[in-house]
């Protein structure tokens, strides 16, 4: 194996490990907020339930109250909330960067110095155009109240 190669080897392995660990990141936090989310809509889902009586019955009317405070599926509501951000936020960070993981995955396995240049010139284009778009404000609109 080349210097070339191997080069190439380690910026792709880099480039795959930062992707992963932004797409751990990026699912812890969302499925923070997806757990937070789903106990929020249980909360009003119940709260509506409980409010709302199919016949004048006490007996029902009790019922509903008791199930309206007994939390007997609050968990199982957030545990699919977490899971479930879990999985969005880990789709969507694959989905920000699958240039970048694709040219990456060529540069890990290409056995020819072009297809390591071209995964290389790739992989660095992609993460320049990442960067530029989505760490700086380059392309954001300055003047929120001109509506041009």
């Amino acid at each position: 194996m080349t210097l070339y190669g191997l080069g190439t080897k380690s910026a792709s392995a880099l480039g795959l490990a930062s992707i992963a660990l932004e797409a751990h990141d990026m699912g812890k936090r969302c499925a923070r907020r997806g757990k937070a989310q789903a106990s929020a809509d249980k909360f009003v889902s119940d709260n509506i339930g409980a409010s709302k009586l199919n016949t004048e019955s006490s007996k029902h009317n009790e019922i509903k109250k008791y199930m309206e405070h007994a939390d007997t599926t609050d968990k199982l509501s957030e545990i699919g909330g977490f899971i479930g951000g879990y999985l969005s936020g880990v789709a969507n960070c694959l989905k920000n960067n699958c240039f970048t993981a694709g040219f990456g995955t060529i540069g890990l396995f290409a056995k020819s110095k072009a297809m390591q240049t071209i995964a290389l010139i790739g992989m660095g284009a992609s993460i320049l155009f990442d960067t530029i778009t989505n760490a700086t404000n380059l392309f954001e609109r300055k003047d929120y109240l001109d509506d041009k």
